[in-house]
């Protein structure tokens, strides 16, 4: 390209304002990046990312990779309505296998004071085994002091 070809000037035509419109309308919460893409994609599917970047620029709009993607999804959703409708143009799938179902395991009956005595004696020993512990540090402290002192 030329260094005065760089330089591009929004146009406006008559025909693209009424498409626009009519894109809008269809699609209300859809920013406007996004439907330019969408015409863009629509009009040229395999187009570049640069050159759709190019035509959005010749109307005014800046798109990114992210607004042509989001425009694949929306025509994508655009035109599974019509395949749902032409059953010609649906290409059959196949039917997932049925799914079996977990065998489930039959209720235990719970003994709820043998728990509560397992956990009690779990903390027990984990206190037992902390305090022997403590206990074993603080003779040490003091054998070190008495050392230090006499």
């Amino acid at each position: 390209m030329t260094e005065s070809a760089t330089t591009l000037t929004p146009h406006h035509n008559p025909a693209w304002d009424e498409q626009f419109a009519a894109l809008k309308a269809r699609h209300p919460n859809v920013r406007d990046a996004i439907l330019v893409a969408l015409h863009i994609v629509s009009q040229n599917p395999d187009i570049e990312l640069a050159d759709a970047k190019a035509q959005a620029a010749l109307h005014g709009v800046r798109i990114t990779a992210a607004s042509v993607n989001a425009a694949h999804r929306l025509l994508s959703r655009d035109e599974a309505p019509e395949a749902a409708t032409n059953p010609a143009a649906a290409t059959p799938a196949k039917a997932p296998a049925p799914r079996r179902p977990r065998p489930v395991a039959a209720p235990q009956a719970v003994d709820a004071e043998a728990l509560i005595r397992q956990v009690a004696d779990k903390i027990q020993a984990a206190g037992s085994l902390e305090a022997e512990r403590l206990r074993g540090s603080i003779r040490k402290a003091i054998e070190l002091l008495q050392a230090a002192v006499g």
